[in-house]
């Protein structure tokens, strides 16, 4: 059905975080029928030797953030290439890359641009200047050469129109995930000794407001709870010496691992009671959210992005900022743990039935591929 269709794709890095995932999720799932390319503007990372062990091919130019015009020469010259390959569409994922996607379109004489809202980073009085000046650049240029705006979330997509992105072309088309259609749920996992098991999967920065879970975990400590929680993500081992800190202040440090980058992040779920999302901001759709149902674990979320739709009769939402109620959420699923574990079991498969249903990479895929085939 798609014999032909073609993509050069142009991403902003490669490394681990969710666009990079949903790009090359995105591109196993439909490289059968679809032919990939794609441009890395800076560094490579872990997707890099995964696409290319998947034949994907990738151009990795490790340009700074802001010195993208060093690589001007480059870029055009291989997607010159690609357009006389037959490459038809190009596909840009995260700002700068939509920036970039925007000339590439331009000046190398594709037939149509899409561009992928993935989150709601930028935003006044929480970026730069120079990146809030970027923002409003792509808004007016949205209205000029851009075919396809895609957003995988709503509340992404509503933010960006009200900056004044161009409202007639967007599209939501959430993330996707591949599912292991023969995965078993194993109870023994989940059963609860005395010690409540939670996770945090995030990176260390200010955006994913550790401080406040830490105070909602300060309150367990005072109610008695015995818990331990489990902190993956990049820069959350015990050489930041800012989280440390923070560890300290709250006197938690003997209730907290942290494991860093893991590869195996299915792992610390599946040996998890409970996660947490205590994002303050600029969330759009919380893979984590998803990959912890997946992995049979209930979730805690603050009220952003398109978490309450992920979460919706199957999780708990929580105001952000709102540690007192974070507490109280985490109580609760401490409570059903320990004292209507039936409850809590049905939990954990009604959220993996949720992602199971609705968010299948393939059926993800065909959209992408329905929006591709319409612009050729």
């Amino acid at each position: 059905m798609w014999d032909n269709l073609k993509v050069l794709h142009i991403i902003t890095s490669l490394g681990p975080g969710g666009a990079e995932g949903m790009l090359y999720r995105l591109i196993l799932a439909s490289k059968n029928s679809i032919e990939h390319s794609v441009i890395c503007l800076n560094k490579g990372g872990k997707y890099v030797s995964l696409m290319q062990k998947a034949n994907i091919e990738v151009l990795v130019l490790n340009l700074k953030i802001f010195s993208s015009y060093k690589g001007i020469i480059p870029i055009l010259k291989y997607s010159k290439a690609k357009r006389k390959q037959g490459y038809q569409i190009v596909t840009s994922w995260l700002y700068h890359a939509d920036l970039v996607a925007w000339f590439v379109k331009s000046l190398c004489g594709f037939k149509s641009l899409v561009w992928n809202i993935r989150y709601t980073r930028l935003q006044l009085g929480r970026s730069s200047f120079k990146n809030w000046l970027i923002l409003k650049t792509l808004a007016i240029l949205s209205k000029y050469k851009v075919d396809r705006i895609i957003s995988c979330s709503k509340s992404a997509g509503e933010l960006h129109k009200k900056i004044g992105y161009n409202k007639n072309i967007f599209r939501i088309i959430p993330n996707g995930y591949f599912l292991n259609k023969t995965q078993k749920f194993d109870k023994n996992l989940k059963k609860y000794d005395g010690l409540f098991k939670i996770c945090f999967i995030a990176r260390w920065h200010h955006q994913k407001d550790f401080e406040t879970l830490f105070q909602a975990l300060d309150l367990l400590k005072f109610n008695k709870i015995s818990f331990q929680l489990t902190i993956a993500g990049n820069n959350t081992n015990v050489e930041n010496k800012e989280l440390i800190a923070l560890l300290k202040k709250y006197k938690l440090n003997e209730f907290c691992l942290l494991r860093g980058e893991v590869d195996n992040v299915q792992s610390i779920y599946l040996n998890s009671h409970t996660s947490v999302l205590c994002s303050a901001y600029g969330e759009a759709f919380p893979n984590v959210l998803a990959e912890s149902m997946l992995n049979f674990t209930p979730c805690i979320s603050t009220n952003v992005g398109d978490a309450a739709i992920i979460l919706d009769d199957v999780g708990t939402i929580v105001p952000i900022g709102d540690y007192k109620a974070i507490a109280d959420a985490l109580t609760e699923n401490h409570r059903l743990l320990r004292d209507e574990n039936d409850v809590y079991i049905n939990n954990c498969l009604r959220g993996f039935d949720k992602i199971y249903s609705k968010y299948d990479i393939q059926d993800i895929a065909k959209n992408y591929q329905e929006v591709w085939k319409y612009l050729e």
